[in-house]
This record gives C-alpha cells, structure tokens and sequence, in this order.
C-alpha cells in the first residue's frame, strides 16, 4: 500500500515537470506578445494625440470682431490687415504682434484682443482723444503725447500749440495750469508756443497776446488779469508784454495808444 502511494507521488512529480517546461517555453513568446501589444498601444495613442493636435492648431479664426469708439478708423481696412495674421490658425495667431501691428496705426492708442472659442477673435480699439493741435502736422492726446496725422476742420477749435521738439508733454502742462487760471474772467486759449528759450508766448480767443517770459507763469498772469479788469471796452488791447519784473508794457490795437505799467524793472 505505501509503495502504491510512492509511485503514484512519482507519477504526479513527472506530470508536474512537464507542466512546468511547457510554461516555461511559453513564457518568451508571451512577453514578446505583450511587448508587441504595449508598442502597438503607444503608436496608437501617439498618433491620436498628434492627429488631435494638429487638429487643433490648424483650427482656423472664423470671426474677427472689432469693437471700440471707432470714427477714424476703417474696421474694415482693419480686417482686411489683421488677415494674414490670423490665417495661421485659431491659437497659432500671435495676438501680441497684432496688437502692436494696430497699436502703429496713427489713430489708435490702444488695443486689446482676445480669443473667444470657438473660433472667435475679438479686437477692443482705443482711439486717440486729441486735445490739442500740434502745429500743423498732428495732435497731441489727454497725455500730451503727439501723434502724427493729417489735420481735420472737425478739431479746429482746439487750442494750437507750438515748441521744439520733446516739448509737447511739458507746453501741455502749461497750457493746462495757464487755462485754468484765466478761466475765471472768462478767457481762453487760442494759441500757446514755447520757443528754444523757454519763453511762452499766449494768443487768447477774441483777446490779446501774452508775452510771459520763461516763469513766474501764475504771478505774471495774476498781473494780466489786475490790467485786464481795469482795462476801457473803448480801447481794446493788442499785447500785453508780462516779462517785465514788475508792471507790463501794454499795446492797444488802436497803435496811437501805449500804456507802460511798470517800474523799470528788467525783462525775463
């Protein structure tokens, strides 16, 4: 009986070896099944990821909106410019080159510009906002920069003003700080010019010209305003020179009458 079980044990030892070979001759075929598998997979996925990218990036712009206060600007010729920057594609467009490429536009001062999915993508214009004229070759805007355009008969009620070149922002904080001040006896700018000198000389609307020198703008001003309340309705005023330390030289448009009111003092 014992002996029995022995070779019975024997016979499943051999049956387990044999098993056990054949798994074991599998076991390379099988890992190059999975191999193969996994690349397969990886080619699979890369390529939907490529396909898919491709898809997205040559998505192209369907609409160009463009927004803004526009009235001397074309949003048509705006359009027609931003065109071959946008063919590249919905996210391909570099929207930071169209803004500059619209921000070089004389009437434009800024621009903002964004994506809007779909296939949108929308432009924000800021036009400049003149506020004065700069001689005759453009305007200057609320931050006294200069801008180069032909003149229109739309702004030619605002104020004129002249200077050297680089002086634009500051001949425009004067002419504010000078308007204000005569505002009060209701009088305004016409015409305001800075010389290579630095003396400003004033043309008023419907009144005289100011010779004001180089400083004490406020002072020499407080000045014009005591001659001007005194002056006669019966004789109107040409110039008044304020260069003087004290007092001013006073010119009629009527030239058979002068007026001196000062002291001697020198000019500056």
């Amino acid at each position: 009986m014992a002996k029995g079980t022995v070779q019975r044990r024997r016979g499943a030892h051999r049956n387990y070896d044999a098993v056990s070979k054949k798994n074991r001759s599998s076991t390379p075929f099988r890992k190059w099944i999975n191999r193969g598998l996994l690349a397969l997979g990886t080619i699979l996925i890369s390529a939907g990821l490529y396909r898919g990218t491709t898809t997205i990036v040559s998505h192209q712009v369907e609409t160009l909106t463009i927004l803004g206060d526009v009235h001397h600007t074309d949003p048509q010729a705006i359009q027609r410019r931003l065109a071959p920057r946008i063919a590249e594609g919905f996210f391909s467009a570099n929207l930071r080159d169209l803004r500059q490429d619209l921000e070089s536009l004389p009437w434009v001062y800024q621009v903002n510009t964004r994506r809007r999915w779909p296939a949108e993508i929308e432009v924000y214009l800021v036009e400049q906002r003149p506020l004065a004229r700069w001689g005759h070759s453009g305007y200057l805007n609320h931050e006294g920069q200069f801008f180069q355009v032909a003149q229109e008969t739309r702004y030619d009620h605002l104020p004129l003003l002249n200077g050297p070149e680089g002086s634009e922002t500051d001949l425009m904080r004067r002419y504010q700080v000078l308007a204000a001040l005569l505002e009060p006896d209701g009088l305004t700018i016409h015409a305001i010019s800075l010389d290579t000198l630095g003396q400003v000389l004033i043309q008023l609307d419907e009144g005289p010209e100011l010779m004001l020198g180089a400083k004490e703008m406020a002072h020499r001003i407080s000045r014009f305003r005591q001659i001007w309340e005194a002056a006669s309705p019966q004789a109107p005023i040409a110039r008044v020179d304020l260069r003087y330390e004290h007092g001013a030289a006073v010119s009629f448009v009527d030239s058979r009458l002068v007026m001196r009111s000062t002291d001697g003092g020198r000019q500056g």
